[in-house]
């Protein structure tokens, strides 16, 4: 299994960043067509090809953030647990993984309202974009899923199993 598999569901941000994913590459094939039509019956000035970059520029840009964005989560495989942000990723092998815990989520060095999944490592814990949805008025950081507490529970049980799976299996296979 080589397959990165996600672990927390997905949810409303997702499904909004794949319809924005999709509304660009419409955006963008039909930019390309309109730009290959024009070429094809008028022909190629040189004023068209500098203006063409920054257009070509912006969708690549846009569409990779949307992109980014549909992928932030948790994920898994029998290597270890994959935690995407929006720029960033950190794979941790499960052989590094001691456990996981519910904590507060942390913005500019302060807890905020929303608790969030962290991993313990041998290293040191570990926050996660995926958190539980609050009521409570305060600080909130609004960069992975937002998940109901049955979720958020769900998503806690299903890195607990994918844990014991990848120890009873052995740990890790290096290929």
């Amino acid at each position: 299994m080589r397959r990165w598999r996600r672990v927390d569901p997905w949810g409303f941000r997702q499904a909004w960043a794949g319809f924005m994913l999709c509304c660009g590459g419409l955006v963008a094939l039909t930019a390309a067509g309109a730009a290959l039509h024009k070429v094809r019956t008028e022909g190629v000035e040189a004023r068209m090809l500098w203006q063409l970059p920054l257009p070509v520029a912006f969708l690549a840009l846009w569409l990779t953030m949307v992109a980014r964005f549909y992928l932030v989560g948790l994920w898994h495989n029998e290597r270890g647990l994959l935690i995407r942000h929006i720029h960033r990723s950190r794979l941790l092998l499960w052989s590094e993984v001691t456990g996981f815990e519910v904590r507060a989520a942390r913005l500019l060095g302060g807890a905020t309202v929303r608790n969030a999944v962290w991993v313990v490592t041998r290293d040191g814990p570990v926050e996660t974009p995926v958190q539980r949805r609050s009521r409570i008025v305060g600080w909130r950081k609004n960069v992975g899923p937002v998940l109901s507490p049955a979720d958020f529970d769900l998503t806690l049980a299903r890195l607990r199993e994918a844990r014991g799976d990848a120890q009873a299996g052995g740990g890790v296979v290096v290929r």
